[in-house]
């Protein structure tokens, strides 16, 4: 076990010193601030002497519409309800959790393709050891870009006369903890297949499916489809990131904390409940497609 804790991380340094000197992770983060300026400067031109009105800003009326629509205006009022910076968390976050994940995945598959991994195996090193490594470059990754954005999110508030509400620090906890269980699963995407490209487009397929699956929980269903519906969600939910983020943050919500650490701990429980069924696949499989 201290041969691969060590394997791990100096295979980690190597990955973290890489992502530094490589364009990709800035791109990602540049786009990312940039959605959030433009999200924040929008919000705020969407005020008028009766407060905010998404209709007053064609983006975020298109979107204002489709939640009502999808989800009725209760949800809209929530997500608005402290300002903009909710909204912006995700959508400034997403970029650079995409980039991160996709990039892992594809260069996992890559380097199991061509024997770059099978070259590491035959020392101290193993396969365990090198996706772990590439876990904890991501991880670190996403607590500096964090750690960035909200700068940028506090210096804009300040700019714009607006407040990081209680709901964005709870949003922003949580963040880190999700992002384990996202990065977890492009892993084990990584090891069902042969190669980079089947990986990513695994990893995608798994990704969609539980946004589908989540989403489709706060639709209006009727008869067999909403029976279906209601098994598939309960079912998912157990190995969904989707649905402890949610239940995690309901309860911060609340201010029920024994709930919501309880969540957080299952949260945990089964993203390394996905690594290690990563490790027996690519115990079982070996290092070389």
């Amino acid at each position: 076990m201290n041969y691969r804790l060590h394997a791990t991380r100096v295979i980690a340094r190597r990955r973290i010193q890489e992502l530094a000197i490589s364009p990709g992770f800035y791109v990602a983060a540049t786009l990312g601030l940039l959605l959030a300026y433009f999200l924040v400067a929008g919000f705020v031109r969407a005020v008028d002497s009766s407060g905010f009105d998404f209709r007053l800003h064609p983006v975020y009326d298109l979107l204002g519409r489709s939640l009502e629509g999808a989800f009725g205006g209760v949800v809209v009022q929530k997500l608005f309800a402290e300002g903009p910076f909710q909204l912006v968390l995700y959508v400034a976050f997403l970029p650079v959790l995409l980039f991160l994940a996709a990039s892992s995945v594809y260069r996992f598959g890559l380097e199991r393709k061509v024997g770059a991994v099978e070259l590491l195996a035959y020392g101290p090193a193993d396969g365990t050891s090198y996706f772990l490594a590439f876990l904890i470059k991501d991880l670190l990754a996403t607590l500096l870009y964090l750690a960035a954005l909200t700068g940028f999110l506090a210096a804009a508030a300040a700019l714009h006369n607006l407040v990081l509400g209680p709901t964005f620090f709870y949003c922003l906890a949580l963040l880190p903890f999700v992002s384990v269980a996202v990065y977890a699963w492009g892993i084990f995407a990584s090891t069902l297949t042969d190669n980079s490209a089947s990986a990513l487009a695994v990893y995608l397929a798994l990704l969609v499916f539980f946004l589908l699956v989540f989403l489709g929980s706060f639709t209006i269903a009727s008869g067999y489809v909403a029976g279906l519906s209601t098994v598939l969600a309960w079912v998912v939910r157990w190995v969904s990131p989707l649905y402890y983020w949610d239940q995690t943050l309901r309860y911060a919500e609340v201010a029920a904390w024994p709930l919501f650490a309880l969540h957080l701990a299952l949260l945990l429980a089964a993203g390394a409940a996905v690594l290690t069924a990563s490790h027996f696949i690519l115990k079982a499989r070996g290092v070389r497609p």
